[in-house]
């Protein structure tokens, strides 16, 4: 009886074996079990005060069962910081890397510069901040178990020596980022300055200035945009708020301590939006020799980059689950409405990070409740002018390129996405007035309407001018009753608005300086004068030039003349006066037009003198022709006077 209970035991355990078997045989390929717990310095990641805030455990235990075999490329971080070093065993299978396993990564600073160093100098040699910052990261990926479904491309982002950044060097990395060379999901920037300068108390260039601001809109369309609040326990209402956090594009970051509380150093305030662990975060640091060393680091730049992760597997979440992979802005959107426990900080209260909810929180979009929309603000890619031109984007006719433009509906991430498409665009040609004007519309608006275009829909829209002007550029959103509306100017200089640069002269002369170049000349009726116009070559050569003799188009046949020289053929004597017209513009007038005094053409002092020489010619051949018959008359009469004497 002993022997068969224990063979019955024996089957069972076998079933059960075979059972379990069939099991781990049966699990699509790609996934993985609960990830083995890594060791880093010596420390497990189960051991730091943080992991059990994060929830890492509940996080482990749903990546469990993911089909990673769903996921064809990597979710990538870029690490916009002081470098990295690459050498430290906390990289290893975490960075990006080409086909041949060379690293890839960015210098920002040097390309700011204009610099192409033929290798990409990515070394961190100072404080070791990026190391720091990318090392939080790289344990958090190798703890989850997917260093080989989330990579961290590092960009050396700081003014060479020492841990600042330069605003080129930033806005250079958050374009490299979003680039599609790069195509990062994530960018982090465990960076901060004030949005107000202590000094000139004046808006810093981080908070105002136009092509950060058209990065940070052109690159939320995709990624998600991470960055520190800064540690000086500011509140951003009360004080100031810090950039880029502060900035609608940006998850801003605060530091949770390991008592539960915000951060005593950490800054504050309605600008940011989640509080994560940033009180002695263990991370690496340097290489010496064969020693990987490690430490702990504390601040909002330590809380930073575990947010970015957090973002990273959200949207790897979507991938495995087999959906569509939501823009930068809704994965923010996500973020800041975690169902997550909450930091009090006097009235304020707080969300903080947290990887379980993260992971299983529905956010279908029937979970929000959007707000109306309130405003619109746009943003774009050109180059604002100076004076009369300093809130326009100013070009050259002779240099046309195409603008972006990046409409953002306000409160940005609030409103419902399905919005979006139905941001019409529309772009009017005008002339400004500076006089009265019979169309009081066009008074009360300061310009008439030479040409309307529709642009399309959507929150981004590509404008390139036809030819020299004056546009502006409409978004507008139309809400129920409401119409929101918001405009850009764009000015392309051309021949008398080209700052003084054109003028009518003479053909040979058209490449002086306007100042330089004549204004005036004589010829007489029988002679002719090619004149040209000074500048010619920056404005648009497919427009055409008409031109004009005393106010009056030129004709060829019946037919205006268009071209960009004019041959004046004079008809009689007078004064003329030549101007022009480009395209649709005004006729160059004052000063810049030419004026040429035609004089008759018997006063012409050459003329003259040819005429004398003429008649001295004339009159000396008349006397020589005289002459000579009276020699040959001689001649024949002395030659009878000797026949007659022989006879």
């Amino acid at each position: 009886m002993r022997r068969t209970a224990a063979y019955k035991n024996g089957i069972m355990l076998a079933l059960v074996a075979v059972i379990i078997v069939a099991v781990v045989l049966s699990m699509p390929f790609g996934t993985v079990g609960i990830a083995q717990a890594a060791s880093f310095g010596g420390k497990e990641y189960s051991e730091l005060w943080y992991n059990d805030v994060l929830d890492i455990a509940t996080a482990k235990q749903v990546i469990a069962t993911w089909d990673l075999s769903k996921v064809t490329k990597p979710i990538i971080i870029a690490c916009v910081d002081t470098g990295i070093n690459a050498s430290h065993e906390v990289f290893d299978g975490v960075l990006t890397r080409n086909e041949a396993g060379d690293l890839l990564g960015y210098n920002s600073y040097q390309a700011s510069k204009g610099e192409t160093p033929e290798t990409v100098n990515i070394t961190d040699e100072s404080s070791f901040h990026g190391t720091k910052v990318a090392g939080i990261m790289a344990m958090l990926i190798r703890e989850l178990g997917l260093q080989d479904y989330i990579k961290i491309y590092p960009i050396k982002a700081n003014t060479p020596g020492k841990d600042t950044f330069a605003l080129s060097s930033v806005i250079e990395a958050i374009e490299r980022s979003s680039s599609d060379s790069v195509q990062a999901d994530v960018i982090n920037l465990s960076m901060a300055i004030a949005g107000t300068d202590s000094k000139t108390k004046k808006d810093s260039d981080w908070k105002t200035d136009e092509r950060l601001l058209f990065a940070l809109s052109n690159a939320v369309q995709k990624s998600v945009i991470v960055a520190a609040a800064h540690n000086l326990a500011k509140n951003s209402e009360s004080d100031d708020a810090y950039y880029p956090a502060a900035h609608d594009e940006v998850i801003g970051v605060m530091g949770l301590g390991s008592n539960g509380s915000l951060y005593k150093t950490s800054n504050y305030g309605n600008a940011y939006d989640i509080v994560a662990p940033g009180e002695n975060i263990y991370t690496a640091t340097s290489v010496v020799g064969t020693k990987n060393n490690y430490d702990e680091f504390t601040g909002t730049s330590a809380a930073t980059p575990l947010v970015s992760v957090a973002a990273a597997l959200l949207k790897l979440r979507f991938i495995v689950e087999g959906k569509d992979v939501p823009s930068g802005i809704s994965i923010e959107m996500m973020l800041a409405n975690l169902d997550s426990d909450r930091v009090i900080k006097g009235t304020y209260s707080f969300r903080t990070l947290d990887f379980g909810k993260l992971l299983t929180q529905d956010f279908s979009s029937t979970q929000y409740n959007y707000y109306a929309p309130s405003s619109l603000s746009i943003v774009g890619n050109g180059t604002l002018g100076t004076d009369d031109y300093y809130d326009a984007f100013y070009q050259k006719a002779d240099a046309i390129e195409g603008i972006e433009f990046i409409a953002k509906i306000n409160p940005f991430g609030k409103t419902d996405p399905n919005l979006e498409e139905t941001v019409e665009w529309t772009v009017k040609e005008v002339e400004y007035l500076n006089n009265a004007y019979d169309d009081e519309e066009a008074m009360l608006l300061g310009y008439k309407v030479l040409n309307e275009k529709k642009g399309g829909n959507g929150l981004s829209f590509v404008f390139t001018a036809e030819h020299g002007g004056d546009y502006i550029v409409f978004a507008t959103l139309k809400y129920g009753e409401k119409t929101l509306e918001i405009s850009h100017k764009v000015h392309i200089e051309y021949l008398q608005y080209y700052a003084g640069n054109v003028r009518v002269t003479t053909a040979d002369h058209a490449t002086d300086y306007v100042g330089d170049a004549p204004s005036e000349a004589t010829i007489y009726s029988n002679g002719k004068l090619l004149l040209g116009l000074t500048g010619i070559e920056y404005v648009d050569q497919n427009v055409d030039i008409i031109w004009f003799v005393n106010g009056e188009e030129v004709k060829v046949n019946g037919e205006t003349y268009k071209g960009t020289t004019f041959n004046f053929v004079p008809t009689k004597s007078g004064t003329f006066v030549i101007s022009a017209k480009y395209g649709n513009r005004a006729e160059i007038n004052g000063s810049y037009t030419f004026t040429v005094v035609v004089k008759p053409a018997v006063s012409n002092p050459t003329y003259i003198s040819l005429i004398c020489v003429g008649g001295v010619v004339i009159i000396a051949a008349a006397v020589i022709a005289v002459y000579i018959v009276r020699k040959r008359k001689k001649v024949a009469t002395a030659d009878g006077a000797s026949e007659e004497t022989k006879e």
